[in-house]
Order: structure tokens, then sequence, then C-alpha cells
């Protein structure tokens, strides 16, 4: 059941020189110009720092600074990885976090939000709880355990506004979270909990993290030679003419483009980024039963209500378990021998997943020849026999016939 891997996956970060304002200045041309020419991580962050000093500052320019300090923060992010893998090599405290259980859901919060309570309440995990700022300095995990499967939360360092650019502990907090299979964001209701949910989206947006969404349906093969050929651009606001100007922004000049759904032409250009991972998301809002609390809860549910579920802590620790494993969309499913007893231990695997995936999931040779199943659970008759693409659901239980 459990997927054990490391934390961290390295990406490459791939930037290209962007179209200008009108006004840009000589020391903002030269200052691209070094970054063009930088060959290492530092000299790229250097040379974007500068460009962010010295771009213009107008309403024209919003644009171009709001992509040179996504650029800064993923090179920042990029340069924290890297040292954090020398960290993992040495003797020295290391942010990598090893996954174990069915998923691994990062806790992130400002400070004093409430994190290390919910790790506390949750898990075995030891944790010191403090009224004061960053108390965690390094990521803390621990184990729920929810009937039988267990779940790993991994208490983030503090987030504070910035800290995708360098303030607090800098990027290394959001480096956790970026690798986990969810987040939760941890706010606590009594103090400003709108401003601070749009704080901690603000700064995962920053290094690339999209909660709750999908990338867009968009597939670019480049190409040596032939052009910009399009197909669905009606799809995107501005038409082809747009796209083929963002490509030209980003130095693609041949290219095969799909686009399969509607989307802006700000959606088109986060596919072009090798960089965004989409992930689960949720708030866990805390000291809910504060006399100035209720007001603000209803407040985050008008405004976030349709991106997030928000659930409010404290009460019984198992109730709120069981609504964190209802939060990352998966099903319990046990497997059974013919004329035997089903698993004790469940396979956890995605919502949505069939009798082929569980096959997979036991062994390649099951994938290879199976034939049908029979399903306890979700069917209209116990032991139904169901075919290789029928969906299961949770608590299920499935024999496998090759």
């Amino acid at each position: 059941m459990a997927v054990v891997s490391t934390i961290f996956f390295p990406y490459v970060i791939k930037f290209s020189p962007i179209i200008l304002p009108a006004n840009v200045t000589p020391e903002y041309k030269k200052a691209e110009e070094r970054y063009l020419q930088a060959r290492t991580l530092e000299e790229r962050i250097k040379a974007t720092e500068e460009m962010i000093r010295v771009a213009p500052k107008h309403k024209g320019s919003e644009k171009l600074l709001r992509t040179l300090k996504r650029r800064l923060a993923k090179l920042r992010l990029e340069l924290e990885e890297k040292r954090e893998k020398k960290v993992g090599r040495g003797s020295g405290p290391s942010f990598s976090v090893k996954k174990e259980g069915a998923a691994q859901i990062a806790l992130v919060g400002l400070p004093n939000s409430g994190k290390s309570k919910i790790l506390q309440d949750l898990t075995s995990a030891r944790v010191e709880v403090a009224e004061y700022p960053f108390t965690t300095r390094y990521p803390i995990p621990g184990m729920i355990q929810f009937e039988d499967v267990q779940i790993q939360l991994v208490e983030v360092p503090a987030i504070v506004e910035g800290s995708s650019y360098g303030r607090g502990l800098g990027a290394r907090p959001l480096s956790v979270a970026r690798n986990a299979d969810a987040i939760a964001l941890v706010v606590d209701a009594s103090d400003d909990p709108v401003n601070h949910i749009k704080i901690l989206l603000s700064e995962l947006d920053a290094v690339g993290v999209k909660l709750n969404c999908k990338p867009p349906k968009v597939s670019i093969e480049k190409r040596s030679s032939g052009g910009i050929e399009v197909k669905g651009a009606k799809l995107v606001g501005g038409g082809e003419a747009e796209i083929k100007r963002i490509l030209q922004e980003h130095r693609i000049h041949n290219a095969f483009v799909v686009i399969e759904e509607p989307i802006t032409l700000d959606e088109f250009e986060e596919a072009l980024s090798e960089s965004n991972v989409y992930l689960r998301g949720f708030v866990l809002l805390t000291k809910c039963d504060l006399p100035n609390a209720a007001e603000k809860i209803e407040m985050v549910k008008r405004e976030f209500g349709d991106l997030l579920d928000v659930i409010c802590t404290g009460g019984r620790p198992e109730d709120l378990k069981g609504r964190i494993y209802q939060q990352l969309d998966l099903i319990r499913v046990y497997t059974k021998k013919p004329d035997g007893k089903p698993a004790e231990r469940p396979l956890v695997l995605p919502k949505g997943s069939t009798v082929m995936d569980v096959a997979r999931s036991v062994h390649k040779d099951f994938a290879k020849g199976l034939k049908f199943a029979r399903v306890w659970g979700s069917t209209k008759f116990p032991g139904q026999q169901v075919t290789r693409d029928y969906v299961l659901e949770d608590k299920d239980v499935v024999e496998l016939h090759t």
C-alpha cells in the first residue's frame, strides 16, 4: 500500500526573453543581456533581481514585473533544491521528507496558524507548540491512522508574504509543499483568514503550485521549421494572432499547437511552463470556537468555497481524520483469492480506478492475463462478474480471474 520516494524531483526552469514595454531603460536591456548570457543559477538570479530593480514602474509594466517576480521565485526555489541535495549528502539538517503511507499532505500556513497543534492532535509526532513565530524550523512528519489507512502529514515551516522571494525562511518550505500529494492551508479563523489564504495561494502560485485545477489541455510540439501551425485557435481569446505573439515572446517560431478546450491567454501562457505542479488543496481552519470566528468562517466560504473545501478543526480527532481522507479522492480495494478471505490491508488507489488498475497494482502478469473479476460492495449482486474496465468504489472487494 505504501508508496515511498524522496521528496525532491528536480525540474529544469527555462525562461526566454520577454516582450518589453516601449519605455524600458538601457539599464534594463543590459540586465536582460546579462541574464541571457548567465551560466549559473546565481548569475541568473542576480540578473533577474537587477531587471526587477530597473524595470519601469507603471500600469503598462505590471505584467512584466509579475513575470519577472515569478521567474525569480522559481530560480530561487531551484537554487534551494540544489543546496538541499548537498545537505542531504552531508550531515546537516535537511528539508527532505520521505513519502510514506497512502499519501503525503503538507500543512502550510503563516506563523502561529495552528499547524503544530493539528499535527500533535492527529499523529504521534513530537511537536513543539509555542506562541512565538517560526517555532518549527524544519519539516516534521507524522502519520495519521484512519481506519486501515495511513496518511502522512508534514508540518511545513511557516510561510510569510514574500517567502518565494527569500523572506522569512525563504523558498525551502515551499519546496516541501511542491512535492507533496496534497496541501492543507492551515489558517487561524479568528484572525484575518481571507487575507491569509490569499497570501498562501499567492506564494504557492509564485513557485508554480496550482491547487484544485487541471493543466490546460494544450499540446505544443516544437519543430525545426515550418512556422507555427495552430489547431483549435478559436478556443482561445484573441485567436491565432495572440497565440503566435505569445509563442514568439517565448522564442518559439516553429511549432504545432493543439488546443482542446476553451482557455484564456494567461492559461495558454501557463501551458508553456514546464515547472508547474497541480495538487489537491483544502483549508483547515483553527480556533473556530473563538467568539469572533463564526462570521470570518462564513467569509472564507463565500470567498473560496468554489475553489477549496473549508474544514473547521476541533472536535473529535477521528472525525477530522475522516474529512482529511475524503479530500484525497482515494479508494480502498481489498483483493481476495477464490474461496479465500479478503486481504486485511487494502490497496489504496485514486478514485475512478478500475479492475484493470487493481490488476496492475497486484502484478503486471495479472494485468496481461486478466479475463474478468468478481466484485463485492458496489455491484448490484455480491460477487458479480464485471469487466476489466469496471470502475470501483471505496471498500470494494475484488477477486481477479486470469
